[in-house]
């Protein structure tokens, strides 16, 4: 990290270094997905791959940005992996709608779905592979996923500063 300080790399350029990779090895892991789930397993895509693909990205960015804002506020590796894995996988894998539907879940829980990203995500998901392009559920959806990618990618940008601790 001492190299990469001195270095006349401005901070939007060390930002765009830590998301494009990973947001390409994503867009190609859902590629790869996609492609299996449609051709190997026979699962039904109904509506346009266009819009799984833009939705996917707008997940990404959130993803990506509220990971970028973990490994910005947090001192070392171990400490941000654990609090990405309390704050934002474990939440996501049980609260999504993915598993369990929300709709079962007691109020408080259904309330606290809405601070995640995936449940977004996974409402448009089974819109786009179950019924279609069904426009008043995606757009509110990606509404929402594009209003946290804009705040988790802004909050990062504004907390990294180029400095030794």
């Amino acid at each position: 990290m001492e190299a990469l300080l001195v270095t006349p790399v401005t901070m939007r350029e060390v930002l765009l270094g830590k998301l494009v990779p990973y947001f390409v090895l994503g867009m190609g892991g859902l590629s790869l997905s996609v492609a299996m789930g449609v051709w190997l397993f026979g699962v039904p895509l109904r509506g346009s791959l266009w819009v799984l693909f833009a939705a996917s990205a707008l997940f990404l960015l959130a993803a990506l940005g509220m990971g970028l804002l973990i490994s910005t506020v947090t001192k070392n590796q171990f400490v941000a992996g654990q609090l990405a894995i309390i704050t934002t996988f474990l939440p996501a894998f049980i609260l999504s709608g993915f598993i369990f539907d929300i709709g079962s879940m007691p109020q408080i829980i259904q309330w606290l779905t809405h601070v995640l990203a995936a449940s977004y995500f996974v409402a448009i998901l089974q819109t786009v592979f179950l019924a279609g392009n069904v426009w008043s559920v995606i757009l509110p959806n990606a509404l929402a996923l594009l209003l946290m990618a804009a705040f988790f990618l802004g909050l990062s940008r504004r907390k990294l500063r180029k400095r030794l601790e």
